[in-house]
């Protein structure tokens, strides 16, 4: 991470629903914050010094604060189980420049927002922008079983309230989403932008796509889950560019986990391959990519994602 960090102060700590919390930020210089665009998120680097990424739900109009959603995760390494029990209102945290790679398209004229638990943080900026720009859209909110209601309140009190639907993932209220009914008979120019747990939104997307999406009009924005244990791989070799030095990466570890062991550090945060932050460019050597961030375009630029990628081959140079 090469911006400069900002330190804000937490102005407000509130308990959404169970395991759901959300965080008002506001610098504490009282100067304002560096401006964003719906979708955007930051990275909020904690006391114990992890870093760690959550999307700004409020009016990307606004400069006096951040506000982000923190969902829970039972399977925390320490970054929202800190956020949710360590810190409170006047504590002092550091957040990077907002970044997106959640933008609404410039010729966006009408959209789709589906959503499910803490993946409607995001939801929350992108539709009230639509809202001030009078495009036309729907925002259909699952609920997470165990955090109903999370966002109602603040979702009621927008002014895109009437444009949203809520569902509940218990059948017996007979209040569930169903994604064929919402995405039949779509026009064309329908953006469809989607945020949730892989298990609930990868079948949503190949639904969409049977639906006549075309890949251009998906977007997507991916939240981590609980990592898979590791597999013991080949070993090959990755040498920094800059120095020449080269380290041998063994099965058991991953690129930048070893690097860092060995004094070469690459900023990382969810550590899974699906947040971006370790984005590397690769200027020899061929990649196994195994990511679920990295465009084919980006990809075919040369870049990787160390955390989770690996080599084919024997080598790979890193431009570092």
């Amino acid at each position: 991470m090469t911006d400069a960090l900002h330190t804000v102060v937490v102005a407000r700590k509130a308990i959404e629903a169970y395991n759901m919390a959300s965080f008002e930020l506001v610098p504490a210089d009282d100067q304002p914050l560096p401006g964003f665009t719906p979708g955007s998120h930051i990275d909020v680097t904690l006391p114990n010094g992890l870093v760690r990424q959550y999307s700004l739900l409020n009016s990307a109009s606004e400069r006096n604060r951040y506000c982000i959603g923190v969902w829970k995760d039972a399977n925390s390494r320490g970054g929202s189980k800190t956020l949710h029990i360590d810190i409170n209102e006047g504590d002092r945290l550091q957040v990077s420049r907002p970044r997106n790679r959640f933008k609404i398209p410039k010729t966006t004229t009408r959209a789709l927002l589906l959503a499910r638990g803490i993946g409607v943080t995001p939801m929350l900026s992108i539709a009230d922008t639509l809202k001030a720009k009078n495009i036309p859209f729907e925002l259909h909110y699952v609920f997470a079983l165990m955090s109903p209601d999370s966002f109602r309140a603040t979702i009621e009190a927008s002014a895109f309230a009437e444009s949203t639907m809520f569902y509940k993932e218990s059948s017996e209220d007979n209040q569930l989403l169903k994604p064929a009914t919402v995405l039949a008979d779509r026009p064309e120019d329908t953006q469809l932008f989607i945020c949730g747990v892989d298990w609930w939104q990868d079948p949503i997307i190949a639904l969409a796509k049977q639906k006549g999406f075309a890949e251009e009009r998906i977007h997507v924005e991916r939240f981590t889950a609980k990592a898979a244990a590791a597999l013991l791989d080949k070993v090959f070799e990755v040498k920094i560019a800059s120095t020449g030095a080269t380290f041998k990466i063994p099965g058991d570890k991953s690129v930048t986990a070893y690097l860092e062991e060995n004094g070469v550090k690459i900023a990382t945060s969810c550590e899974q391959g699906m947040c971006g932050t370790c984005k590397t460019k690769v200027v020899e050597g061929e990649v196994e990519h195994r990511d679920k961030r990295l465009s084919a375009d980006q990809r075919a630029q040369g870049y990787f994602l160390p955390c989770v990628s690996r080599a084919k081959g024997d080598t790979l140079v890193l431009d570092l």
